[in-house]
C-alpha cells in the first residue's frame, strides 16, 4: 500500500466523521464469512412484535422481522449469520478498505449496493431495504449520503452497530457487543438465539482473558499514514484491552485517534505494540520500525500487525479480534 493511498483513505474517514475512522481502528481478526443459515420459524413467530429498538438516540419500531437488509459493512454479516438470519440480507456497502475489490467469502447471491463507504441515497433507495444495518452513523448523516428521512420514506429502519453515533458515548465497553447482539435478536425475532450467542461470546472472552494468566501488560495501538504515526486509544481498542485486563497505553488520549506527539513517542514504553494495517502486514510493521526504531517492544520483536477490517461491522468481528490480540500478547509475554 503506497503512502498516497493511505492518506486518501485517512482523509476520507476523517472527513466523514471521527467515528468512521474509529470503526476501522484495530485489530486482527478472521476475515472469512460463514455461509447463510435460516432462523427458527417457531421463534420468529413468537417474537412479540411490534418491538421498538433505540439506535443513536432514535427509536425504530419493527412490526415484523426484516427480510431485505442492506448492511453498511460486509463484516456485519458475521453477527447476522451467527444469529441464523443471514437469509434476510439482500446486499452490502463496501467497507473503507475494500473500495477496489469484492470482499472474499461473501455469498454469491448478495448484491453490492454501493462501492463507497458513505453510500449515496439513490442506490440504497433503489435497493428497497426494510433495514439499513450501518456500521457507523456517518453513513446516514454525511452530506449526500442516504439519510434517516430517506429510509423512513421507503418504510425502512436503521440500526447502527457498535453505537458508532455522531455523539459517541465515552464509556463503551465490550458489553456494547452484547447489546448489539441482544438488539438484533429482538429486531429479527430470535431473542433466544441472541441470548445463546451472547453466552458463547462471553465464554470466548473469558477464555481469552484466562489464557493471559493475569498479565497486566501495557499495550499500544498505532497506525502509520503519510509518514506520520497515529495513536489509537478509543473503542474498540479500549473495550478489548479492558476485557482482557490489559493496560491501554493511550487510555487518556483526548480523542479516539490522534497524531503521536514527539513527547509521547519518546516517553511511551509499551510491552506490546499493534500497528494497524490494510493489505500488507509486514510493510506496516516495517514502516513503524522506521518511524520509531527506539521502541523497546520493537527491539524485542513484540510488534504485531492489526488488520483494520477485523472489527469493522462490530459484533462477532470484535470478539474475533480480541482473541487474536490475546494470542499475540500471550506470545510476547510468555
Amino acid at each position: 500500500m503506497t503512502a498516497p493511498r493511505t492518506r486518501n483513505r485517512l482523509r476520507a474517514r476523517l472527513a466523514a466523521s471521527a467515528a468512521v475512522l474509529a470503526a476501522g481502528l484495530a485489530l486482527a481478526g478472521c476475515s472469512g464469512t460463514a455461509s447463510p443459515s435460516t432462523s427458527t420459524p417457531a421463534e420468529s413467530a413468537g417474537a412479540g412484535y411490534p418491538v421498538t429498538i433505540s439506535s443513536c438516540g432514535r427509536d425504530h419500531t419493527y412490526d415484523k422481522a426484516p427480510t431485505r437488509v442492506v448492511i453498511g459493512n460486509e463484516n456485519s454479516l458475521k453477527t447476522i449469520d451467527a444469529l441464523g438470519v443471514s437469509d434476510a440480507v439482500y446486499g452490502y456497502v463496501l467497507g473503507p478498505d475494500d473500495a477496489s475489490k469484492t470482499p472474499a467469502g461473501l455469498p454469491k447471491n448478495l448484491v453490492e449496493v454501493s462501492s463507497t463507504t458513505i453510500p449515496a441515497r439513490e442506490p440504497v433507495i433503489a435497493a428497497k431495504p426494510d433495514l439499513f444495518l450501518s456500521y457507523n452513523e456517518a453513513q446516514l448523516t454525511t452530506q449526500g449520503s442516504v439519510s434517516y428521512d430517506d429510509l423512513s420514506g421507503i418504510g425502512a429502519n436503521a440500526y447502527v452497530m457498535g453505537a458508532y453515533c455522531a455523539k459517541n458515548p465515552d464509556n463503551r465497553s465490550i458489553d456494547t457487543v452484547y447489546t448489539d447482539v441482544t438488539n438484533l435478536g429482538r429486531i429479527f425475532g430470535v431473542p433466544q438465539k441472541a441470548l445463546q450467542l451472547n453466552e458463547k461470546l462471553k465464554d470466548r472472552v473469558a477464555a481469552a482473558k484466562k489464557s493471559l494468566d493475569g498479565s497486566s501488560a501495557t499495550v499500544a495501538f498505532l497506525k502509520v499514514a503519510g509518514g506520520k504515526v497515529y495513536a489509537i486509544g478509543g473503542y474498540p481498542v479500549s473495550a478489548i484491552l479492558g476485557a482482557l485486563g490489559l493496560k491501554n497505553q493511550f487510555a487518556d488520549l483526548p480523542t479516539p485517534f490522534a497524531e503521536l506527539s514527539t513527547e509521547q513517542a519518546l516517553s511511551m514504553k509499551p510491552d506490546v505494540v499493534f500497528v494497524n494495517y490494510v493489505g500488507d502486514e509486514q510493510a506496516a510493521i516495517d514502516e513503524l520500525a522506521q518511524a520509531l526504531p527506539h521502541l523497546q517492544a520493537m527491539k524485542a520483536g513484540h510488534v504485531y500487525g492489526a488488520n483494520e477490517s477485523g472489527p469493522q461491522g462490530g459484533g462477532v468481528g470484535i470478539i474475533e479480534s480480541l482473541e487474536t490480540i490475546a494470542a499475540d500478547v500471550k506470545t510476547a509475554t510468555k
